[in-house]
């Protein structure tokens, strides 16, 4: 017993940390895949928002709502850094993330937890304020603390802060530190030995080297995203590395294939409902159609992806749309119109501050002005592309503006300035040809070598589906077999049971409509005869009070009772074609399916009574059907019952000196509110407002009408 409890524990101990880990990673992962779906857990799991003044107020709002301190301190850094996530589009998410970074600062204890803060402080400012510039500091910062910390969670938290800086130098155009990062961010994904981290840091690299045209390291790197990305079943991976394989192949001008992984990556991206990703699509389509010169198509998928990031609510990506749609409209020689949407791009551009978009946009704005001869606006945009250009040390983008502002100083016959400008651009043009020549050369042999082993792989994970597919099916064809040799069995069984429950169906139903005590048809059976023949109703129904009897079953007991009742409703039964019910004793509903005056229905009935235990006072409460004449207005069979007690009411008070009958009928310009709950108000409303007509045998004037609480003084009459 002593070695099976030390086993036991051996065997938690080993299995503690991997379960631990796989915690920690699943949900990296699931914020990458399911950000939306995590973020609406996370909101649904605590209760917020949340203030606290010092560590000992949060320790006791953590009780509260059932956490640790530090489970709730996890799901809060983690409910912040999906607030920061594009695909989030909450109403005032940064004044939210505001307010959780200031909660963090207090509540944090360790290391980690500053380094937490300090990483979701730069991206912060980096999605809020887009000054990547600014934020690049913070997340220096957080790596400095977490540096020598080999843990998972400081792995992890290593692993976002460098994909981030990996991604906020590139914008920023510094190449170095960007490719620095991500190199980075790939080693400790392999550190951490996860195959989706892996795959999205390959996949990250290659988008860096495709972005820089370096087309054979980026199929090499996405060889490997998509030889890892096979093993997963993760749609967001898939989607994602498809949009970057359609990218990858428009700048090899294989355009068959760029459109293939586009529309894949689309269709991914919307099964996901992530309409930020699938603009990206669009555009990588537009741009497929716009280098085979397909202007016009171009631009009808610039315009479905401007669409799609209007409803998304994304002002950059629709700032980047206007300037994909003036370099459309350019080449389709609307300039009119390429100005308008260049304008436009550059009004966001500015308020954003986007100075690493702006270049680029000013440089557009030049050569649109240039081709329309307007050559002082082409030197002010090339001379502001320049000054962009200087601060940003973009050598290409100084050598294009540079060549536009000259163009623009002779068509204004500046030549002095045009000489200098021309001056400065040889300088810089050898300048940068010295520099290219040190780069270094990748053959084409190295790129088809690349392409070859991407489709190697893509042919790999097919036959490795297609053999998947076959075991699957020869798995299926076994369990089938005895699937159906057992279900065989199973039905011969069935099939006796069945004759077995359709017949004890068939008793149940019988007996469903039997009032418990009495054995007799009842209340429930009256409600299923009109339910279940709407169509077919009963010429009239009746609620027939043997009065001096209703509490027969306490003055004889309920056995006695019960055979009377018995004899009685079977007299009953005798006298009319339709169906009679016990309701309680003393007390019948009568389906009336034949045309009788109510003196003949009270003839019969007293006549039936006279023949067994005749000895009460008959009332009788009449509704000829249906209620109102409109086929179309459907009232229900608790209507049909509480109308007739009404009825059966007013006759009641009209004495016991002989037998009597009340009949209501709606004329034909009654509205359907008579019928309407509560129904005797409405009734009673009825009567007063001559909406309803009145039969009896006794004399009108001395029906008691039973009476709504707050209409006790209203004359019915």
């Amino acid at each position: 017993m002593r070695i099976f409890s030390i086993s036991i524990v051996f065997l938690l101990l080993i299995a503690t940390p991997s379960t631990y880990a796989q915690d920690y990673t699943s949900l990296e992962i699931k914020i990458k895949e399911a950000p939306l779906q995590l973020l609406q857990e996370l909101k649904n799991s605590i209760t917020l928002p949340i203030s606290a003044q010092n560590i000992t107020d949060f320790d006791n709002i953590a009780k509260e709502q059932g956490y640790l301190a530090d489970e709730l301190k996890h799901k809060l850094q983690t409910l912040t850094r999906l607030y920061l996530n594009p695909s989030v589009k909450e109403a005032e998410k940064y004044r939210k993330t505001e307010a959780l970074l200031a909660l963090l600062g207090v509540i944090g204890t360790t290391t980690y937890d500053e380094s937490y803060l300090q990483m979701l402080t730069g991206r912060f400012i980096a999605r809020s304020q887009h000054d990547y510039k600014q934020a690049l500091p913070y997340y220096n910062q957080s790596l400095s603390l977490i540096e020598n910390e080999q843990d998972l969670p400081s792995q992890l938290l290593k692993q976002l802060s460098h994909f981030h800086l990996g991604s906020l130098h590139r914008i920023l155009r510094q190449d170095k530190p960007a490719l620095l990062h991500l190199k980075m961010y790939r080693d400790t994904a392999y550190q951490i030995r996860d195959d989706y981290l892996i795959a999205h840091a390959e996949s990250a690299l290659g988008s860096f080297y495709n972005k820089r045209g370096q087309l054979s390291l980026a199929l090499q790197h996405y060889s490997e995203a998509l030889r890892l990305s096979n093993r997963q079943a993760q749609p967001y991976l898939k989607a994602d590395l498809q949009l970057q394989l359609a990218r990858l192949y428009r700048d090899l001008e294989s355009w068959t294939e760029a459109l293939q992984y586009a529309h894949n990556a689309e269709k991914g991206f919307k099964a996901l409902k992530m309409d930020r990703l699938r603009s990206h699509c669009m555009t990588v389509m537009a741009m497929v159609h716009a280098n085979q010169g397909l202007w016009n198509q171009a631009i009808d998928y610039y315009l479905n992806a401007q669409q799609l990031d209007y409803k998304d609510q994304n002002l950059m990506a629709q700032a980047l749309n206007y300037h994909n749609l003036g370099e459309a409209y350019l080449n389709n020689g609307n300039i009119p119109t390429a100005l308008e949407f260049l304008f436009k791009s550059n009004a966001i551009f500015v308020a954003r501050k986007s100075d690493h978009y702006l270049v680029y946009n000013h440089l557009l704005i030049a050569e649109v002005s240039l081709a329309d001869k307007d050559w002082q606006q082409a030197e002010n945009h090339s001379q502001l592309a320049l000054e962009l250009a200087e601060k940003l040390s973009l050598t290409d983008e100084k050598i294009e503006a540079l060549q536009y502002k000259s163009h623009a100083l002779r068509g204004m016959r500046k030549y002095d300035e045009a000489f200098e400008t021309l001056d400065k651009l040889i300088v810089l043009s050898q300048s940068a040809a010295k520099v290219e020549r040190d780069v270094p050369n990748y053959s084409s042999s190295i790129l088809a070598e690349q392409k070859l082993k991407l489709e190697v792989n893509k042919l790999q994970n097919e036959q490795s589906t297609l053999s998947s597919q076959l075991d699957r099916s020869r798995v299926l064809l076994i369990t089938s077999i005895i699937f159906i040799l057992l279900v065989s069995l199973i039905a011969v069984n069935q099939w006796r049971r069945k004759k077995s429950l359709i017949l004890n169906l068939l008793h149940e139903k019988e007996h469903s409509i039997l009032e418990p005590v009495s054995g007799l048809p009842g209340y429930q059976g009256f409600i299923q005869e009109l339910q279940t023949k709407p169509r077919d109703l009963p010429h009239s129904i009746a609620l027939l009070s043997l009065t001096g009897q209703l509490n027969a079953d306490l003055s004889q007991g309920f056995q006695c009772n019960n055979s009377m009742n018995k004899l009685q409703l079977e007299a009953l039964a005798q006298r009319f074609s339709g169906q009679v019910y016990l309701i309680r004793p003393g007390l019948f509903m009568l389906t009336i399916r034949e045309s009788l005056t109510p003196n003949e229905i009270m003839l019969r009935c007293r006549e039936a009574i006279d023949e067994d235990y005749g000895d009460t006072c008959l009332h009788l409460g009449l509704l000829p059907l249906p209620l109102l004449m409109d086929p179309d207005i459907k009232l229900s069979t608790e209507i049909h019952y509480g109308a007739a007690q009404m009825s059966l009411a007013a006759a009641q008070s009209l004495g016991t000196d002989k037998d009597y009958y009340v009949a209501i009928k709606a004329l034909n310009f009654a509205p359907s509110a008579v019928f309407s709950a509560p129904l005797y108000l409405h009734l009673e409303k009825g009567l007063v407002r001559g909406l309803l007509r009145v039969d009896t045998n006794g004399e009108k004037t001395d029906i008691i009408w039973p009476r709504w609480k707050s209409h006790k003084n209203i004359d019915l009459a």
